[in-house]
């Protein structure tokens, strides 16, 4: 009885995590920053080109170029096919891949059982980060990234196609630069470790260069080489981007897997090499900086804990009987996973016309109103409103809007000052020329703008919509 609840744990474990997907993709839509990738994804098919568009609002002022063409294209044609339910099946696709590439990257060096917890806490620690964007895409390639590293550090093979999947992954996530980053991560790591002969560390130098160098063969051009660092201009002003939070479930499923690891390493003096410390380093480090990147630490170290965690609860017996034997995929685990992957798919498309039909999270009350404003209103918005006017109301001049990149620093840290009623927050305002203001109902500016003059046109979804006059 023991021994057949211990086989079947592991995919009733994952099927659960499957089933929580469901649920995650079976409501309505309501990431801010879907709307602004789904009015980027239709620029790029109508003007037949994956050049920079025009800017959305006259107060876009910066050059950009688009990072993320594949999936916002993707997920452009979905919605013109299927509408919002096809969105909601193809998040709840893109969420289970997620799922079962950890858990799958986690057998080729565990057990079953090792493999399907740390895969509960991989995802707990991505949970935050897991809605409709295309940032799902480096979720799924991060696992492979590190598996295939991992697999070089063993067998010492040149895995030469990392390097077009580093130029396919820089089509769809800015985050390309970290998975070829660990390229550098692990030749450094190889080099300090000197287990690998010269010739064949400068061929595996060759692939994680190589990694970084094809980017600038992307399509968009050289821009996209230099995009991930723009971020940093104005990260202090998007919550995603600020330190994180050590005492949130996501940190805390990261934290857990990185102690783990170093744990089991320290006791068992097992599996510690030069290229896993650095990894583990790495995910300390993405831990701490952002509530944005303490998914990449949970991808990252999953692998590293599932080998450790195997490590230690391997039988000496099994252990030698068969080194690899407690890594064997189990006859029925792929059928069965797939069975409950695809039983999921089917419900999403049952459930999604009836949970995901229309947006969530914006004010759908007022767009009447909005529609009757003269094209090129300006509007003083609530930042997490823009992508939804970019997209839904694309003949407003938005002040501010989640694609970020194409405002400057400057206007960026006025609008901050302006949502905080900082010093000069009345001038921001009216230096903006915007005749109207969308902002959370009853928020301080909306009080504020209010004492000030300005009067309510209508309310609703927990956001109000103010003349200035």
């Amino acid at each position: 009885m023991g021994d057949r609840v211990l086989r079947w744990m592991p995919p009733v474990l994952v099927s659960v995590l499957l089933g929580w997907v469901v649920a995650r993709a079976a409501r309505p839509i309501d990431d801010p920053d879907a709307w602004w990738h789904l009015r980027l994804g239709n620029d790029l098919i109508n003007q037949h080109s994956l050049a920079t568009p025009p800017h959305w609002s006259v107060f876009a002022t910066v050059d950009w170029v688009p990072t993320e063409p594949i999936p916002e294209i993707t997920a452009a044609y979905i919605d013109r096919w299927f509408g919002l339910p096809g969105l909601a099946v193809l998040f709840a696709i893109a969420g289970m891949v997620v799922v079962l590439t950890v858990y799958l990257t986690c057998r080729r060096v565990a057990a079953p059982l090792p493999s399907a917890v740390i895969t509960v806490l991989a995802v707990l620690a991505s949970s935050a980060s897991l809605t409709p964007r295309p940032q799902l895409v480096s979720f799924v390639l991060f696992p492979v990234v590190i598996s295939a590293w991992l697999r070089t550090e063993r067998d010492h093979r040149v895995r030469w196609w990392l390097i077009p999947l580093v130029w396919i992954w820089s089509l769809c996530h800015g985050f390309w630069f970290l998975g070829a980053g660990y390229g550098v991560v692990f030749v450094v790591g190889f080099a300090l470790s000197r287990k690998m002969p010269s010739p064949l560390l400068l061929r595996q130098a060759a692939v994680a260069i190589g990694s970084l160098g094809v980017v600038a063969l992307n399509p968009v051009g050289l821009g996209v080489l230099v995009a991930p660092l723009r971020v940093s201009d104005t990260a202090q002003y998007i919550q995603e981007w600020q330190r994180t939070d050590l005492t949130s479930p996501s940190a805390l499923g990261a934290l857990l897997m990185i102690a783990g690891a170093a744990a089991v390493w320290a006791v068992r003096r097992q599996g510690v090499t030069s290229p896993r410390l650095l990894v583990l380093v790495s995910a300390v480090f993405w831990t701490w900086y952002a509530g944005r990147t303490v998914a990449v630490a949970g991808l990252v170290i999953a692998p590293l804990f599932a080998d450790a965690l195997d490590r230690l609860v391997r039988t000496r017996k099994a252990a030698a009987a068969s080194p690899d034997a407690s890594n064997a995929r189990s006859s029925f685990e792929t059928p069965v996973l797939g069975a409950v992957a695809v039983a999921a798919i089917a419900v999403v498309g049952i459930l999604a016309p009836i949970t995901s039909s229309q947006p969530g999270g914006v004010p759908t009350a007022l767009d009447a109103t909005l529609d009757r404003l003269p094209a090129g209103t300006r509007v003083f918005n609530a930042y997490e409103l823009g992508g939804w006017i970019a997209w839904r109301h694309p003949d407003l001049e938005q002040y501010i809007d989640g694609l970020i990149t194409p405002y400057s620093t400057a206007h960026a840290k006025d609008f901050h000052t302006a949502m905080t009623l900082g010093p000069g927050w009345s001038r921001v305002v009216t230096d903006s020329g915007a005749s109207v203001a969308l902002v959370v109902a009853g928020s301080a500016l909306a009080s504020a703008l209010e004492n000030e003059g300005w009067s309510n046109i209508k309310s609703g979804n927990g956001y109000v919509l103010l003349n200035g006059g």
